[in-house]
């Protein structure tokens, strides 16, 4: 029987659709259609297994009533059915979350005509992430498979432990929101691609109860199967393409005898069919872009011999390349610091990026994996990051440049205008100073300053210092004047900034309870 590529392959194609499209800095239209159609594709394929399985499973029951095969029959039918036992809450759980999915993007899942917001990327971080679905699928998913490889029986451990196809790993991801299985998968994400990851999880759960319940028809004895309907299949590796990609044509049919092999034109070529029963052609994608299509024609021959005609036009999309510029801080380059930086694009790898930047003295220095610091030394609104794959533009972005913003200084955490008790005052070595609610880690050191306090006759001593403790006679001061109902001033407070600039810091005023 043989049905479209393989799961795991499958589910490569897809991935790599799902990155694609979330690399580009907006989700197009066509990308979204590519979304689609590889959730079409995925829906009917589970439909396509599920037919399979229940095949299979009607087999197991008129082996139960043979008598030369009943007695194995006994063994491996209720194995068989434990599989099933484990497979439909797991598989309609998912249906749940698209369903829920597609009603709070403002679908319908009772009615596919039902227009909905394909690209909102607010609903699936908030179901997956935010209320924890994501954490419970994936828990849900290696319980599933924990239990199908050891709770029915150990032989399917031994067959399936390294091939069944729930891949549990977190995918790669350059956003920080992807440290996490749901994250990775599901962090600002359109609808519509939500879907499919779910569609795809499906598959695999769906694949996987299919393939056990095959190996436990097998203990007993081959199928004996008159199949009464056919499923002619052709699709693509990728929908959405760069001009002359090379693309992938997959065509064949579901089910067929080797005695009567369908035929697969691809574009007018005959393509013979290949050991896993489906026809394969490498063709390259057109130079011009928009929509284009690729025509496909299986000719079979079905159950009662008859001649049967499946003409399929295979439509993909040429598509530009596309960058994302994103700083990792905030929407400024800082003046004398490390700004990091990711950048994206929907086509070609980090090693094929090329990223210049002009205005502001800027530099870029590449991390590796999209990842780059860049260092300006000038003030500017108008510093530009250009990115092009393969000597082609592929995105340019305005940014501003600007010197960090001046330390605020303090003294033991307390702020300027705190009450302070003489004892805690006193415990203090000197004056730190730095930025609140900032993005970056910036160290800054205090030079110099002086402090000023009333003493006991009524006038103000004043120590200088130099660095940032308290200098000998400061000490002194300290000591003798710092009493309750006092008040100690810090003036003249200089700063040396990560950036090389020396800035005057705001007094500091405490009140001594």
């Amino acid at each position: 029987m043989a049905l479209p590529r393989e799961p795991r392959q499958k589910m490569i194609n897809m991935m790599y659709l799902v990155l694609t499209a979330l690399l580009a800095l907006n989700v197009s239209s066509e990308i979204l259609n590519a979304f689609k159609t590889v959730n079409k594709s995925l829906e009917t394929t589970n439909v396509t297994v599920n037919k399979s399985t229940t095949t299979i499973m009607k087999s197991l029951v008129d082996k139960l009533a043979d008598p030369t095969t009943a007695a194995k029959a006994q063994i491996w039918y209720p194995k068989a059915q434990q599989v099933q036992l484990l497979t439909k809450p797991v598989y309609d759980y998912i249906q749940k979350l698209k369903d829920r999915i597609l009603t709070e993007s403002g679908g319908d899942p009772n009615d596919p005509t039902k227009r909905f917001k394909e690209d909102n990327l607010d609903v699936a971080t908030r179901i997956m992430i935010e209320k924890g679905e994501g954490k419970n699928l994936l828990k849900m998913l290696g319980d599933y498979k924990n239990n199908v490889l050891m709770k029915i029986d150990p032989s399917i451990n031994d067959e399936f432990k390294n091939s069944l196809p729930i891949i549990l790993d977190k995918p790669a991801s350059r956003n920080r929101a992807g440290k996490t299985w749901e994250g990775a998968y599901f962090h600002m994400v359109p609808t519509v691609a939500a879907l499919t990851i779910l569609s795809k999880f499906q598959m695999d759960v769906k694949t996987s109860e299919n393939r056990v319940v095959q190996y436990c028809h097998n203990k007993v004895g081959e199928v004996v199967v008159r199949y009464d309907s056919y499923a002619a299949f052709a699709e693509t590796n990728s929908s959405y393409v760069m001009p002359g990609d090379e693309m992938e044509i997959t065509a064949g049919v579901g089910a067929f005898s080797k005695a009567a092999l369908p035929t697969v034109m691809i574009e007018g070529a005959n393509v013979p069919l290949e050991t896993d029963g489906a026809a394969h052609r490498k063709l390259t994608a057109a130079s011009s872009l928009g929509k284009h299509a690729i025509n496909v024609v299986v000719t079979f021959t079905d159950q009662d011999g008859k001649k049967q005609t499946y003409n399929k036009p295979i439509e993909y999309t040429v598509g530009q390349s596309a960058a994302s510029i994103a700083l990792d801080k905030m929407n400024v380059l800082y003046i004398g610091v490390d700004n990091p930086v990711s950048i994206s694009t929907t086509s070609g790898g980090s090693e094929q990026q090329q990223v210049s930047i002009s205005g502001g003295g800027g530099i870029v220095k590449a991390l590796g994996g999209g990842h780059y610091i860049v260092r300006v030394n000038s003030v500017t609104d108008e510093c530009y990051m250009s990115v092009s794959v393969n000597n082609k533009v592929a995105g340019k972005s305005l940014f501003r440049t600007r010197t960090i913003p001046r330390a605020q200084a303090y003294i033991g955490g307390y702020e300027s205008g705190a009450n302070i008790s003489a004892g805690a005052f006193i415990a203090q070595a000197g004056v730190g100073a730095g930025i609140k609610d900032f993005p970056f880690d910036l160290k800054y050191m205090v030079t110099s300053f002086s402090v000023s306090c009333d003493n006991d006759e009524g006038d103000v001593d004043v120590a200088d210092c130099q660095g940032n403790t308290w200098s000998a006679r400061a000490v002194g001061l300290i000591k003798k004047d710092v009493k309750p109902s006092r008040t100690v001033t810090v003036d003249n407070i200089r700063v040396l900034g990560p950036d090389g600039r020396t800035t005057t810091s705001p007094s500091l005023v405490y009140y001594i309870k």
